[in-house]
């Protein structure tokens, strides 16, 4: 995709009077490959913010091996929240489905040149999340591979419109087991973004080990960061695997879109932000506990 990110997020920074406070990039290898990691951080008071242990305050996050293509993910995925939130907690929000699926699934921002452009990786979390929903309730078949990254399993789930969604998953080797998922038009490419997933899981995790060694680990309120510590363990890995080796129960229901559309805002002025949510599954995702995988 023609990005034009160069362009658009020439004042995106605060200092010239943008939404983004800082941005932050460092070296992060990706079982044995080069990478960048950037974080960007938006200006206070920009969107709603609750406690977190696990995972960095940044709003943003992107990795690639280039540099300035790490910071600008990092910016989009921070203009995709500033305009969750906003919208989330508008009097509008029904508009973009949020009264249906409150969360951020089906999301996503790019500076294209073509709204589709940001429609196409928004219809890919969208199927992304619908098919993990789907997988754990037994609506789905995850089929299991062996993959080509050193140490890394898999698991493929047909796309309700096509394309797959990938669980990467690895034991680590302080013992812990760490995951990733992502949604792409091939197993090769949905693959590959599930194991850079799967890499910041792993190093999030290993530093809390570290500090949970050292006496200083804080048990976390967040319930996504609470599965992402069960299912690190021997316990939470046994129910996961269980899950992938057992049969399905029956068919996932057909994907009923709920928004398709741009969602347009100040956030406009350097990207496109759209929303393609479909009505998940069941709403196991957000009353389930620490033990529902959906990390």
């Amino acid at each position: 995709m023609l990005s034009l990110a160069s362009l658009k997020f020439r004042s995106v920074l605060a200092e010239h009077g943008g939404p983004v406070q800082r941005i932050e990039t460092g070296p992060f290898p990706v079982r044995g490959r080069p990478m960048v990691l950037a974080n960007a951080s938006l200006v206070p008071g920009l969107v709603r913010k609750g406690p977190l242990h696990l995972y960095s305050d940044a709003d943003g996050t992107g990795m690639d091996p280039v540099p300035g293509v790490a910071r600008h993910k990092a910016v989009s995925e921070a203009l995709e929240r500033w305009a969750c939130d906003t919208v989330a907690r508008s009097g509008n929000g029904a508009e973009f489905g949020f009264d249906v699926d409150p969360s951020s699934n089906g999301m996503a921002a790019f500076p294209g040149l073509l709204a589709r452009q940001a429609r196409r990786s928004a219809v890919l979390e969208a199927i992304e999340r619908f098919s993990l929903i789907a997988w754990w309730e037994g609506l789905a078949e995850g089929r299991r591979f062996e993959t080509d990254w050193p140490g890394v399993s898999a698991l493929a789930i047909n796309g309700p419109f096509g394309g797959v969604t990938v669980v990467a998953y690895a034991r680590t080797d302080w013992g812990g087991y760490v995951y990733g998922h992502a949604a792409e038009e091939s197993f090769g490419a949905a693959c590959e973004r599930a194991v850079m997933e799967l890499a910041r899981h792993e190093s999030i995790l290993r530093r809390w080990w570290l500090q949970r060694l050292a006496g200083e680990a804080a048990a976390p309120s967040n319930v996504f960061e609470r599965r992402c510590l069960f299912f690190a363990t021997e316990q939470g890995h046994a129910l996961f695997l269980a899950r992938a080796t057992s049969a399905t129960a029956g068919g996932a229901p057909a994907p009923e879109v709920i928004c398709d559309r741009e969602v347009p805002g100040p956030w406009s002025r350097y990207a496109t932000v759209w929303r393609f949510a479909l009505r998940p599954p069941t709403d196991g995702y957000l009353r389930g506990g620490e033990s529902y995988f959906f990390l």
